[in-house]
């Protein structure tokens, strides 16, 4: 597979320049080439109906396209259009090999194998985040990329345990002002956490105003990655080249987010 295929892309949408054909090689590069001994990715929002399972389905599909090791998806959102059903993945029954995992081998017992992802989707359990330690938390070392479906999470309740678990926190929230603000008010307090977590926003202009609110946040101490309205995220079809074009941003940019300072 090339680096990436440019004609893929609409020419309206970059326009005569060079430079967003180069960002987009730079991207897709950044995601080809991270290397760590293992990044946990968790896709959350404050809301439901915000688009967190589908970004977490979409950017598993576009870095596990890339990468030459399997990405693992995580799904302990629950619900019945959550990410494990979404990958047609059925509910992962228990391990003991899991449970102790001493091997690559051990990790993926009992795993649904995806295109470049396993897929591990736990039985319901008391709270996402217990389901999380006792299924994801002995293998998660194994794979390079991982990459969690929480769903919507209240930030009075259980949202804070599930933002603790992970690396990156790709917070997903309605592109129009009032969910975009509260999300960013919300990823100090993420970077804040004792595990230092480095705070994404995701805002998924579902109402069709433009990326207004997304740009006029692009200064912020955190990344902040906007999101075109498309049918085609949600399964209806391919997407346009506006919303691929944005999906590898915001995979490049979990991947290669780094801990940022709040002003």
């Amino acid at each position: 597979m090339s680096i990436l295929d440019l004609r893929d892309v609409p020419a309206a949408l970059f326009g005569s320049s060079g430079a967003s054909s180069e960002r987009l090689i730079q991207w897709d590069a950044s995601i080809r080439g991270i290397r760590s001994i293992s990044r946990r990715i968790g896709f959350v929002s404050l809301e439901p109906g915000a688009g967190a399972t589908t970004l977490a389905e979409q950017v598993l599909r576009v870095v596990a396209s890339r990468r030459p090791e399997p990405t693992l998806a995580i799904d302990v959102a629950g619900g019945e259009r959550d990410l494990g059903a979404r990958l047609g993945a059925p509910v992962t029954a228990p391990s003991e090999a899991r449970a102790g995992a001493r091997t690559t081998a051990d990790a993926l017992t009992g795993l649904a194998p995806g295109d470049g992802w396993f897929a591990l989707r736990p039985a319901p359990a008391e709270t996402p985040v217990a389901a999380w330690l006792a299924e994801a938390a002995p293998i998660t070392r194994f794979f390079e990329v991982s990459i969690t479906d929480f769903g919507a999470r209240h930030p009075l309740v259980d949202f804070a345990a599930c933002a603790a678990l992970c690396d990156v926190v790709c917070l997903v929230a309605d592109a129009r002002r009032p969910a975009a603000e509260l999300a960013r008010a919300v990823a100090p307090a993420v970077a804040a956490l004792p595990e230092g977590p480095t705070p994404v926003l995701a805002l998924v202009d579902h109402a069709r105003t433009g990326g207004a609110v997304a740009r006029a946040m692009s200064s912020d101490a955190w990344p902040v990655v906007g999101i075109p309205f498309d049918r085609g995220l949600h399964g209806e079809g391919r997407a346009s080249g506006p919303a691929r074009h944005a999906l590898l941003q915001l995979a490049a940019t979990v991947l290669s987010a780094r801990k940022a300072v709040a002003a």
